[in-house]
């Protein structure tokens, strides 16, 4: 659902656009979710990657070409799991992988915040996991990531995904470290102590950006 800026907010500076990221279960979800409460229209970039890639596409034919028919799911869509460990153990497939769907969904991306800017709105957000990996601040005004520590993402990602303890740790091997991505970041949202920090941490950005 895409809800809009309520009244009350300033517009006479532009719409500001907003890279949110952070690591695999840090918890972007959750923050995407408290600002579309706060009627800002938020572009998820897990759904982009999943249009980049679905059925008929050209980015899905790619796909099934590199990695096999294994891949397809009983849907007919790119089973994720499947995928997700031949990633994890495969270094080239992941660039190749990458290769297909990162210009797909950067282009979705400014398709998204320039249609928002066009409607009026004063801000929105895209929710960018590899905002920092794939360098790219000067999409936005304001970098915000969600940190935590790495004992607890390694445990909500088990319990999120089903996986183990090694399957987990690999796949955060794989991601730029945490006080990495919050040395590049403009503002930082703590996740480490649950739902209740972190609507506190978001409500103190928030009202940081609207103030920009």
């Amino acid at each position: 659902m895409v809800r809009r800026a309520g009244a009350g907010w300033k517009d006479d500076a532009g719409m500001v656009k907003v890279g949110l990221t952070g690591g695999a279960a840090s918890g972007k979800t959750t923050v995407c979710r408290l600002f579309m409460e706060k009627g800002v229209a938020v572009s998820i970039a897990d759904e982009l990657a999943r249009e980049a890639v679905s059925p008929g596409s050209p980015g899905f034919d790619a796909v099934v070409a590199w990695f096999g028919d294994g891949v397809v799911g009983v849907d007919g869509g790119l089973d994720r799991p499947v995928l997700r460990r031949k990633l994890i153990s495969d270094p080239e497939s992941r660039r190749v992988l990458e290769s297909i769907v990162q210009p797909e969904v950067i282009r979705l991306m400014k398709v998204f915040l320039e249609r928002e800017e066009a409607s009026g709105a004063v801000m929105a957000v895209c929710e960018v996991p590899l905002l920092f990996e794939l360098n790219l601040e000067a999409m936005f005004d304001v970098t915000l990531h969600v940190g935590v520590d790495r004992a607890t993402q390694c445990a909500r990602l088990m319990e999120r995904d089903g996986v183990a303890e090694a399957e987990a740790m690999r796949l955060l091997d794989l991601q730029l470290p945490d006080g990495d991505k919050r040395d590049r970041a403009d503002l930082v949202i703590e996740n480490m102590r649950g739902l209740s920090e972190l609507k506190g941490a978001f409500y103190k950005v928030f009202e940081k950006i609207v103030k920009k």
